[in-house]
């Protein structure tokens, strides 16, 4: 836990100091290259590592048993799509010039670690396994901590060096892993069924990121760096204090659920951890505010952005609710009431996106665009984990 929080912090607090440091171009090229690494860590091997998650397994001689065919599938798929996503990111979001070759190495680096993540937290290496996740969090940190004592902050010397550390990073712990995890390969599982489950695995990821980063690629791509930046400084102090709360949420309670699934249990978790949403939101909202008028952090036009800000809370307290609602599909749901959930939820995303491609003119409405589609999202978990427990006290 005390990883995860520092790594939360280091992230939140470059972002602050940063957007008081940088021109408004030079944050915004910032800005997409964070966002450009978390996708790296939630889409890299295109859910692959859960595939590996799931079929995976610790015999009693403490090896991971595991299908070759499985690995072949995941890192070949994770270079493919490294190159592809690399290439994309370089020629549309990105502009400023960095080498190819680095970004391919970088971007392959990155979600390499978020499967060496999964690798030892198989073997049940929790402390490890959040080092790993929140490595590049520290990274970051260090980084602008020793630009800002040499007096030299830009984007492009942080985006270098960072792709440079993050290959080291990711070469260090594969040799840990290499030689510390020993691993037995089988072939537990046909090619059919390896690709039946990566199917609905990469189903799943797919969706969660394009509601989760649909919005900030498309306004980079649309309004420049300068309103990314923008939307990105306003996202870190009004959204970022949520995402926290929702992985700590989706932490705890899958475990709860997996003995103490019921439905009046879980009406009276949503309206307590809504109470606690809606309370959070106004101390954010306030504290941000009086911070504000003292000029304690970056200028923060709030007659300007006011909408934003609303949009950003809102979404901040949908993404709870879902943490709490997957939560218990996690731990309950059936093969089948997850698939159908997710192919429900990315048919309403291409209904709303479909429905509003001709209305997305500004950072607002594309704003607005992404809560529609947490809502249908929500409205969608909340009526198959209702469904599911009701089939489970039958």
């Amino acid at each position: 836990m005390l990883l995860m929080i520092a790594g939360a912090g280091s992230i939140f607090l470059v972002n602050i100091v940063l957007k008081a440091t940088l021109s408004d171009f030079q944050y915004g090229e910032y800005s997409i290259f964070i966002t450009f690494i978390q996708v790296c860590i939630s889409f890299g091997f295109l859910g692959l590592e859960q595939v590996f998650l799931r079929l995976s397994e610790v015999s009693n001689k403490q090896e991971i048993l595991t299908d070759k065919k499985l690995l072949r599938l995941t890192f070949g798929v994770g270079f493919l799509f490294s190159l592809l996503f690399s290439l994309v990111f370089s020629n549309i979001f990105l502009k400023i010039e960095i080498a190819i070759w680095l970004l391919l190495l970088m971007t392959f680096s990155t979600s390499l670690m978020m499967f060496l993540y999964n690798v030892v937290r198989l073997k049940k290496q929790f402390v490890i396994a959040q080092l790993f996740n929140n490595m590049w969090k520290y990274i970051v940190l260090v980084i602008t901590g020793f630009l800002l004592i040499k007096g030299d902050v830009n984007a492009k010397t942080l985006i270098e060096i960072f792709t440079y550390v993050s290959i080291g990073s990711a070469a260090f712990f594969s040799i840990y892993v290499i030689k510390n995890i020993p691993f037995k390969f089988t072939n537990s599982f046909s090619l059919s069924d390896i690709y039946k489950y990566s199917f609905h695995f990469i189903i799943s990821m797919l969706t969660l990121t394009i509601i989760g980063f649909f919005d900030r690629f498309y306004i980079k791509a649309f309004f420049g760096s300068v309103a990314f930046g923008n939307y990105f400084y306003l996202s870190t102090i009004f959204y970022f204090p949520f995402a926290l709360l929702q992985g700590y949420v989706g932490f705890k309670e899958l475990v709860f659920f997996k003995t103490n699934a019921s439905l009046p249990i879980l009406k009276k978790k949503l309206i307590r951890i809504n109470f606690l949403s809606l309370g959070i939101a106004v101390v954010i909202f306030g504290t941000s505010y009086v911070l504000n008028k003292l000029q304690i952090i970056p200028t923060i036009n709030f007659n300007a952005s006011t909408t934003i800000i609303f949009i950003l809370m809102a979404l901040g307290v949908l993404r709870i609710n879902y943490s709490m609602l997957s939560s218990v599909l996690g731990a309950t749901g059936s093969i089948k009431i997850i698939r159908n959930a997710n192919i429900q939820s990315l048919a309403c995303i291409l209904i709303i996106v479909a429905a509003g491609s001709n209305y997305l003119i500004s950072v607002e409405a594309v704003a607005f665009c992404i809560l529609l589609v947490w809502i249908s999202r929500i409205a969608i978990w909340y009526y198959n984990a209702v469904r599911q427990l009701k089939i489970d006290t039958i």
